[in-house]
């Protein structure tokens, strides 16, 4: 990692876990520590990335596999472009809701799409853009899906379908330890924000020390 460049955190998981409630609390510790940053979310914060976002989450249309991911990594591919390099290049914390895990989670675990191939794709979206760090926050799909309430295309997919992406999530911070760790939400908000501050904390200080 370069050492002008900022810190990019992505988090990760299934629906429910309650990613944008943390992202919030970090970004009020992050603001009363002085610190800028820049939250984005996947599908979105382009203007190309928003309309696929309701392509994807809100179509009343059927849409294959293949299209769905071809999709993710477009938005993917413009958000890095537009947004994430110029935030990274500021020095900003760059706090991604989603990111290139999501997609081998879901459309190549959940939904069988060739995951190499996924993996390729992922490269040439991200360029350089890949996370200091991921937070995957980990829950029973059963108790995720009634908190989410269930209402775009993926969350009213059968619960099958969440189990292989959350077992997906498992296998990837299995096979990338180092930059993926896993935060269970059992626990109550504030004990998850601390973990949260704690692993954001661990990645600040090696970047500094180098």
């Amino acid at each position: 990692m370069s050492k002008k460049r900022g810190i990019l955190l992505s988090f990760e998981g299934i629906e429910g876990t309650g990613k944008s409630t943390q992202s919030r609390c970090l970004c009020n510790y992050l603001k009363n520590k002085g610190i800028k940053y820049t939250v984005l979310r996947e599908p979105g914060s382009s203007a190309l990335g928003e309309q696929i976002r309701d392509i994807l989450l809100y179509s009343k249309g059927s849409l294959s596999h293949f299209a769905e991911t071809l999709l993710f990594i477009a938005a993917r591919d413009q958000l890095r472009r537009q947004k994430i390099e110029a935030a990274l290049e500021k020095k900003d914390v760059v706090i991604l809701d989603r990111y290139a895990d999501a997609t081998l989670a879901y459309q190549g675990y959940g939904s069988g799409v060739d995951l190499k191939l996924i993996s390729e794709l992922n490269k040439l979206a991200m360029g350089t853009a890949i996370p200091d760090v991921t937070i995957l926050f980990d829950i029973d799909p059963k108790i995720g899906l009634v908190r989410s309430g269930r209402n775009d295309r993926f969350e009213k997919r059968k619960l099958a379908f969440h189990e292989r992406v959350r077992q997906g999530y498992l296998r990837l911070a299995e096979e990338n330890p180092k930059r993926i760790k896993i935060i269970n939400v059992k626990e109550d908000a504030a004990c998850i924000q601390d973990k949260v501050r704690e692993i954001f904390l661990s990645v600040l200080k090696s970047k500094k020390s180098r």
